[in-house]
C-alpha cells in the first residue's frame, strides 16, 4: 500500500511539474507581446514628441523676435457734471455740455528695448475723434545716465513727469497745463544718476510746432536744466527739486502784430514729502514769462499747487485734497485762477480703481463733479 502512495505523489509530483511549466510558457509568451506592443507606442510617442520640439523652436524663433516689446495702456471713463458750462452745447465737435459721460484718455502704450541699454516708446491716445501721438522717443543709456531724443514730457514740473494713469484729481493743476501744454516738447536730455549725488538732467528743445505751443522747429530753442536732492539716502522721506527752462517761443497774436516772438521762461521750485506711511505732501511753485497779447506780447506769469494724499491704513481707500491757482499776466490785477479739490480713491484691484472728486473753482467760477472709473492693462 506504500508503495501505492508513493508512485501515487510522484504522479503528482511530476503533473503540478508540467503544468508549470506549460503555465509558464504561456507567461513569457504574453509578456513578450506585451513589450512588443510597448516598444511600438514608445516609437510613436517619440515620433510624437520630435514633431512638438520642431514646433516649439519654430514657435520660440517667432517669440524672439516679439519678446523686447510690450504693450499697455489704460482707459479713463468719465461722469461730469459742471455748472460752468450750458445744459447743452452749441459746439458738437468740441464742446461738452454741463452734464457728460465721455473717455478721457484711451492709451496705447508701446515700448522696446532691441538691445541692452536701449530702449523706445510710442504711445497716442484714442478717446476724442482723431488719435494723438503722446510719446515717441528714442532712450539711450550711457554711463551713469541716459539721453532721451524724441518727443516726450518736459522734465521741469514733478506733475508733468508724473502719468495721468496714477495721478489722484482729474487734470493737472492749471499752472501745469497752461505753461505745459500737452505736457511734451520735443528735443534731447540727459539725465545724470549717480549714487551720491543729486539727479540732474539738461535738456534742449525746439517746440512741437503745434496749436498748443506754436512754436518754431527750427529756430527758436529752448534750454532746461533741473537738479533734484533726495531728503535722505534712501529717498523714503521725499525729495527736493529745482529748475529752470528759459527760451524764445512764437505766437500769432493776430491784428496787428501777428505772427511775434515771446520769453518763454519757467523757474520752479518743488517739495515731496512722505514724514509717515501712507501720507504724502507735494507742491511745486513756478515764476517765469509766457505769451501774453498783440499789445503786450510777454508777460509775468506765476502759479503754485499743493496736493496732499493720505491711504487709510490696511485699506484700499486713498482721500486726497489739492488747491492750486495761477495768474496769467501778473501785470493786470483780479485774474488769478483758484481752485480747490476734495476727493476719494477706492482700488478694485491693481487694474481697476474709482474716484470721485468734487472741485470749485474761480476766475472763472464753477462747480465740478467728476467720476472716474480707470481700467489699465
Amino acid at each position: 500500500m506504500r508503495w501505492f502512495v508513493v508512485v501515487a505523489l510522484s504522479g503528482l509530483v511530476a503533473f503540478g511539474n508540467f503544468a508549470a511549466a506549460q503555465s509558464g510558457s504561456a507567461s513569457v509568451e504574453a509578456l513578450q507581446a506585451e513589450i512588443a506592443r510597448l516598444k511600438e507606442q514608445l516609437a510613436k510617442l517619440e515620433a510624437q514628441l520630435s514633431e512638438l520640439q520642431k514646433q516649439q523652436k519654430a514657435a520660440e524663433k517667432v517669440t524672439h523676435r516679439f519678446e523686447p516689446i510690450t504693450l499697455r495702456g489704460y482707459i479713463q471713463m468719465r461722469y461730469e457734471r459742471d455748472s460752468s458750462r450750458p445744459t447743452d452745447e452749441s459746439n458738437l465737435t468740441t464742446g461738452r455740455a454741463k452734464d457728460n459721460f465721455r473717455l478721457r484718455r484711451v492709451r496705447f502704450d508701446v515700448r522696446g528695448t532691441p538691445l541692452k541699454g536701449i530702449l523706445y516708446r510710442l504711445q497716442v491716445d484714442a478717446a476724442e475723434t482723431d488719435v494723438a501721438l503722446r510719446d515717441a522717443y528714442l532712450e539711450l543709456r550711457a554711463g551713469d545716465g541716459f539721453f532721451t531724443f524724441g518727443h516726450f514730457k518736459v522734465p521741469l514740473l514733478e506733475e508733468v513727469l508724473e502719468s495721468s494713469s496714477v495721478r489722484l484729481t482729474p487734470e493737472r493743476a492749471r499752472v501745469s497745463t497752461a505753461l505745459f501744454p500737452g505736457e511734451r516738447d520735443r528735443g534731447i536730455t540727459y539725465t545724470l544718476r549717480k549714487q551720491g549725488l543729486p539727479e540732474i538732467t539738461l535738456g534742449l528743445f525746439s517746440g512741437t510746432r503745434s496749436s498748443q505751443t506754436q512754436d518754431s522747429l527750427t529756430s527758436r530753442k529752448s534750454w532746461l536744466i533741473r537738479i533734484v536732492q533726495p531728503l535722505d539716502k534712501e529717498s523714503k522721506l521725499g525729495r527736493i527739486w529745482v529748475g529752470r527752462m528759459d527760451g524764445v517761443g512764437r505766437r500769432d497774436f493776430g491784428a496787428p502784430l501777428g505772427i511775434a516772438n515771446f520769453d518763454r521762461e519757467r523757474t520752479v521750485i518743488g517739495l515731496l514729502l512722505t514724514p509717515i506711511s501712507g501720507l504724502t505732501l507735494r507742491a511745486e511753485w513756478v515764476d517765469g514769462k509766457d505769451a501774453g497779447n498783440a499789445s503786450n506780447p510777454t508777460v509775468k506769469v506765476r502759479g503754485w499747487y499743493a496736493l496732499l494724499g493720505y491711504k487709510l491704513p490696511d485699506q484700499p481707500i486713498t482721500i486726497y485734497a489739492k488747491h492750486d491757482q495761477y495768474d496769467p499776466n501778473r501785470g493786470v490785477a483780479g485774474n488769478t485762477f483758484r481752485r480747490n479739490a476734495l476727493g476719494i480713491q477706492y482700488d478694485l484691484n491693481k487694474m481697476t480703481r474709482l474716484n470721485l472728486t468734487w472741485e470749485r473753482e474761480k476766475n472763472p467760477s464753477a462747480t465740478r463733479w467728476t467720476l472716474q472709473t480707470q481700467v489699465s492693462y
